[in-house]
């Protein structure tokens, strides 16, 4: 990211409320996708009324499939869109068709699920209309770092969790667009090797500047939990998308 670009951003390890995420999350939420899907979104279509940067980023998550699907991904969501469900759940399936669809009265017992805590997490921003979740994290990071959407610092850290979780949202004012990218790793030991790897970068505003709260350290050993919080102004977002 140019630093022109990077100086609108706000990245911050972000540490509050995760004890209550851990504690007081909600249950998983079971969904209807096929259960072979890599990586799972599910997006809630009318929180995404109105907001400046929902069109882009909705457009942009069909990247996550091979370049010969995106179309008829972006149709289906569309579409989906128009009668504004309660939510809509979507699938990518490696090497085969994304699927996306409108959840099952009785989603089967076997299938995917999203964790409590992708819930929590989208819940915890303003406007929350998109989170994705994956537990083979290499290819969500390679997509993300190949489209600049994480810098390469968050990339390198989270190679080694056992989950991620993007959440997405807008501010009440839709001056800024609200994401946050949740790492979760085996032990304390590995969350606070990565948070350590992430602050070293501080002041690197390629690879995503990083300030870090107080007491970030011992939380993200008790959690194993590596939370970071991005503020983007939504001209800046919508510039971006549109290019794409």
């Amino acid at each position: 990211m140019p630093r022109p670009a990077a100086l609108l951003l706000l990245a911050v390890i972000s540490v509050g409320g995760l004890l209550a995420w851990r504690w007081l999350r909600p249950g998983d939420l079971r969904l209807s996708v096929d259960p072979r899907s890599r990586e799972v979104a599910v997006i809630y279509p009318q929180e995404a009324v109105d907001r400046r940067c929902a069109d882009g980023v909705l457009r942009a998550l069909t990247e996550l499939t091979e370049p010969t699907r995106r179309e008829a991904l972006r149709t289906r969501v569309t579409e989906l869109r128009t009668a504004k469900p309660e939510r809509i759940e979507v699938g990518f399936i490696p090497a085969g068709p994304a699927e996306a669809r409108l959840p099952l009265s009785q989603p089967p017992e076997s299938g995917k699920t999203l964790p409590g805590l992708a819930r929590a997490q989208l819940a915890a921003l303003p406007h929350g209309y998109l989170v994705v979740h994956s537990t083979e994290v290499g290819a969500l990071l390679e997509t993300a770092g190949r489209r600049r959407w994480l810098g390469r610092a968050l990339v390198e850290a989270g190679r080694t969790a056992e989950s991620a979780t993007i959440a997405v949202g807008e501010s009440d004012d839709g001056s800024f667009l609200v994401a946050t990218v949740a790492f979760a790793y085996r032990t304390g030991d590995e969350a606070e090797a990565a948070l350590k790897q992430l602050t070293e970068r501080q002041g690197d505003f390629e690879a995503l500047g990083f300030a870090a709260r107080p007491g970030a350290d011992r939380l993200t050993r008790q959690t194993k939990l590596l939370v970071v919080r991005f503020d983007i102004e939504t001209d800046l977002v919508v510039q971006a998308l549109g290019r794409r």
